[in-house]
């Protein structure tokens, strides 16, 4: 079993919207796939000066293959949507842990 994890950094100004995209457009986009559990969003702690706010966003997905074949098929529709509703105030990156 892996943990699919997005990692955000918001900026103050996309905040409100960003949590309304990620409850009501981002995890059921991601949990109609049939492929991924278990949705969480936590907030980042840290005691660095960053602008905007950390987030990160964890699905619980079966293996390595079955979110290859997930990003094959829906991953560019995920950055195309993010990228139309937030631009450049709000970033992203992946990482994929494995439970032990």
């Amino acid at each position: 079993m892996l943990i699919f994890n997005t990692t955000y950094l918001v900026s103050d100004k996309v905040y409100g919207p960003w949590m309304k995209w990620i409850q009501e457009q981002h995890i059921p986009f991601m949990l109609e796939s049939q492929l991924f559990s278990l949705p969480q969003v936590a907030k980042v702690l840290t005691n660095e000066e960053q602008e905007g706010t950390s987030f990160s966003v964890q699905f619980h997905i079966q293996d390595m293959e079955t979110l290859k074949s997930w990003n094959i098929k829906y991953g560019e529709i995920f950055k195309a949507d993010f990228t139309k509703q937030f631009a450049t105030e709000a970033l992203f990156f992946t990482t994929v842990l494995e439970l032990v």
